[in-house]
C-alpha cells in the first residue's frame, strides 16, 4: 500500500494503491489528509463517513470530498482510515483527533473527476484522482 502526489499544471494529483479497492481508498484518504496538514498519529473518536454514487469512481471522489468537508468544518486530523463498500456506497470509518492550531497544509477545495481512474484487479487496486487546490 502506498500514495505518492502527481504534478499537474493547475491541479495536484493523488495517486494511492493496495492490495484491495477499499484500502487503496483508504491509503488516498490518508494521503489527502497528509496534503492538507491534517493527519495525526495514534488513535481518535471515530468518525463515519458515506458516499454514494453510480460507480466506483463517483463514491471515491464523493468519499474524498466528505473528507475535505469534515478537516475544514470541524477542524480534525486523520489518525486512521479503513473504507467498506455497503451496497451502492463506499463508508470510511476514521479516527479523527482535534487538529492543532498551528497545523499547515496545502487548501483543497475538492476532488474533481479529471483524469480520475479507479482500477482493481487480481494485482491490487489503485486509484487516481486530481484535487482543486
Amino acid at each position: 500500500m502506498g500514495h505518492e502526489l502527481l504534478e499537474h499544471t493547475a491541479d495536484l494529483g493523488l495517486r494511492a494503491w493496495g492490495p484491495t479497492l477499499e484500502e487503496a481508498v483508504a491509503e488516498a484518504i490518508v494521503g489527502l489528509a497528509e496534503l492538507m496538514g491534517a493527519r495525526a498519529a495514534g488513535s481518535g473518536r471515530p468518525l463515519s463517513l458515506r458516499a454514494e454514487g453510480a460507480d466506483d469512481g463517483s463514491r471515491f471522489v464523493g468519499l474524498l470530498n466528505e473528507v475535505v468537508f469534515v478537516v475544514e468544518t470541524e477542524a480534525v486530523a486523520v489518525a486512521a482510515a479503513r473504507v467498506r463498500r455497503e451496497g451502492q456506497a463506499l463508508v470510511a470509518e476514521l479516527e479523527v483527533v482535534e487538529l492543532e492550531p498551528e497545523a499547515e497544509g496545502m487548501g483543497v477545495k475538492a476532488a474533481t473527476y479529471h483524469q480520475l481512474a479507479v482500477d482493481e484487479g487480481p494485482e491490487g487496486a489503485e486509484v487516481r484522482v486530481y484535487l482543486d487546490v
